[in-house]
């Protein structure tokens, strides 16, 4: 998100307001003391905001206010000049002022306008919701009036704060919207911010090749060293990520000799970037002083998210050299996040911690683990149900307008097909029973598709009661029986019914579509026993969509019978599941802290031979971990 250079604009404002206030022999209009275009000019001319502030008021209440715009601006220098002094409550106060009198007016510019600076002020207090809301508003509004650059720019701070609430599917619809509409400008930076944007997007769920192509389309349209050199060190992560550490390395060592374009802030990073990368190729790699030399930078710097990074990448180092040292810079990262008030980063930290301490210490860190991760699934999911609703609010508005418009346009065709009757009838008889027998023909079809249609729909209620009573009527026989058999008997009719409502359960319908990672979690959740805690990592970056049908039913089948399995022997209090994509494959990783299986279970166990042959027969791998009350690891790899 760019910050608004208030100044400038309001310079030009000034300018545009002065030159439309000149004499009929083209010289401009002398500036009377007192006047509201006064009051403007000595607040330009002010350098402190406090200042500044009582030059605006001024000029709002004076009488002599020859041009109704200059009130616009006035109340606009007024929200810049609260901004400056942090009253974001007073910006606030006079950003809805803006936009009331702009409604009443009919001026959708300034109403626009009034809503951009109410998503600015939300932007500086992280209410990411309301800013979107506000700049969704805003958008429209531009749109309205032709206003692409500036429709183009709200759209990109949508993005923005999608992306901040880690909707990146909805930020990226908006970062693409934000590209379309500025490209109609040729706004270089902003198109540049755009496809950065996307960059960023795409790289977050995983798509590492469409993320690098869109940092180096975004670089094309680069406007300063500062952002070249942050376009680079995107696309270098994007290779590391994607596993390609050589070409992250080039990269970076050239973003590294160029450090004298970038910021404090910024070269630390590209420091701590280039020896971690060095060091994630080869482990003997000496980056120790690197990775020292970026800490010390960042600790004279204040930079909490860098320090967060800085120490999780000596943990990292220290993992397999020096456990005491990884454990040290792994509580110094949780401490760095928690300053910097970042619950992602917090999270990470915790992962990282939960890797080194032994099971006897995990305990207070699982717990604020999973209060962590439980907090930010239902606040990301609340944020992009926020988002859809904005959106479906908006759509239901524009049909209701496409409504009212078809109806206006039915009635003109009712109107005109009662004009024409008089012609129609008077084309006499023949014409009447031409229209008659092809009347009566669409009706005698449009017969035969209903009875086709209804006949499809009884059959399929059958078929639906053959399966789904058959329990039912175990059930009634039970009840029926209650009385006069044997509790032997009972248990065994009651074990049936059971094993009947669980196949039927089991063996249920896969939705192939959108609706199939709701089901499976849906599924997994619903099979854990009442004390056992499922965590799930990952499965929202998946492109599901590129597993085909075939391979979908496999993997749930197999998942489904790990719960069952975990369900009936493991004792779990524990388990979690953890998807991934690397290069062309599907990776999952089942574990839990049950009493685990012996080597005759693992070699003789009916339903792990079932999940074998699934798993073989889409060529895929399996592989177990496990000793006796120690828990279970599964590793599943699935070719995509």
């Amino acid at each position: 998100m760019r910050s608004p250079r208030y100044l400038p604009i309001l310079l030009l404002m000034f300018s545009a307001i002065t030159s439309c206030n000149k004499t009929s022999e083209n010289t401009p209009a002398e500036i009377k003391t007192g006047s509201a275009e006064a009051y403007f000019q000595q607040a330009l001319n002010s350098k402190e905001p406090s200042k500044m502030l009582v030059q605006f008021k001024k000029g709002l209440k004076s009488r002599k206010i020859t041009n109704d715009t200059i009130k616009y601006y006035l109340l606009d220098g007024i929200i810049y000049s609260f901004n400056k002094l942090k009253e974001y409550d007073s910006s606030m106060a006079y950003s809805e002022k803006m936009i009331r009198q702009a409604r009443i007016n009919e001026n959708t510019y300034f109403e626009a306008l009034g809503y951009y600076r109410k998503a600015i002020i939300h932007q500086y207090l992280n209410n990411y919701k309301e800013q979107f809301r506000n700049a969704f508003k805003s958008r429209n509004l531009y749109l309205s009036i032709g206003d692409s650059l500036r429709a183009g720019k709200r759209s990109l701070e949508m993005a923005n704060a999608q992306s901040s609430m880690s909707d990146y599917t909805g930020s990226q619809e908006n970062a693409t919207l934000a590209l379309s509409l500025l490209q109609k400008t040729k706004d270089s930076s902003y198109i540049s911010s755009a496809l950065n944007q996307i960059g960023i997007t795409n790289r977050e769920r995983g798509f590492y090749q469409d993320a690098i192509a869109n940092y180096e389309s975004g670089l094309k349209y680069s406007t300063s060293t500062e952002d070249s050199l942050s376009f680079l060190n995107n696309m270098a992560l994007a290779y590391r990520d994607n596993g390609n550490f050589s070409k992250a390395i080039d990269y970076l060592k050239l973003i590294n000799s160029k450090t004298e374009y970038a910021d404090k802030e910024s070269h630390a990073r590209f420091v701590d970037n280039l020896a971690y990368t060095e060091w994630l190729k080869d482990s003997t790699a000496n980056v120790l002083v690197a990775l020292r030399l970026s800490l010390e930078m960042r600790l004279k710097n204040n930079d909490l998210k860098g320090l967060t990074s800085s120490y999780n990448h000596l943990s990292d180092y220290y993992s397999n050299k020096d456990r005491v040292q990884a454990k040290e810079y792994a509580v110094l990262s949780l401490e760095a996040a928690r300053k910097n008030d970042s619950k992602i980063s917090e999270l990470n930290a915790l992962e990282n911690l939960l890797s080194i301490v032994e099971t006897g210490e995990s305990e207070k860190y699982i717990r604020r683990y999973l209060h962590l991760n439980d907090s930010l699934k239902t606040g990301e999911l609340k944020a992009k149900n926020f988002f859809a609703k904005i959106k479906f609010d908006e759509e239901q508005k524009q049909k209701e307008i496409d409504d009212l418009q078809a109806n206006a346009l039915k009635q003109q065709l009712e109107s005109e097909e009662l004009k024409s009757q008089t012609i129609i009838l008077s084309l006499g008889g023949l014409l009447i029973l031409v229209s008659s027998g092809f009347g009566f023909y669409y009706l005698k079809q449009r017969h035969e598709k209903e009875k086709i249609q209804e006949t499809h729909l009884t059959e399929t209620r059958i078929s639906k009661k053959i399966h789904d009573e058959l329990a039912n009527d175990v059930y009634n026989v039970m009840s029926g029986m209650q009385e006069i058999a044997s509790n032997d008997i009972m248990d065994k009719l009651d074990h049936i019914y059971k094993r009947t409502r669980n196949i039927s359960r089991e063996n249920s319908s896969i939705p192939m579509g959108d609706n199939y990672l709701p089901h499976l979690i849906s599924t997994l959740s619903s099979s854990l026993p009442e004390n056992t805690r499922l965590i799930l990592r990952g499965e929202e970056n998946i492109n599901w969509s590129k597993l085909s049908p075939e391979k979908k039913i496999v993997l749930y089948r197999v998942l489904q019978e790990m719960m069952i399995n975990m369900n009936k022997h493991s004792q779990a209090s524990l388990v979690a599941i953890i998807f991934s994509e690397e290069k062309n494959l599907l990776k999952i990783q089942y574990s839990d802290n049950g009493v685990g299986l012996s080597k005759e279970s693992l070699k003789s166990g009916n339903g792990i031979q079932n999940m074998e042959n699934r798993i073989f027969s889409i060529k895929g791998k399996l592989n177990f971990e496990t000793e006796q009350e120690k828990g279970l690891k599964i590793l599943i790899q699935i070719p995509i």
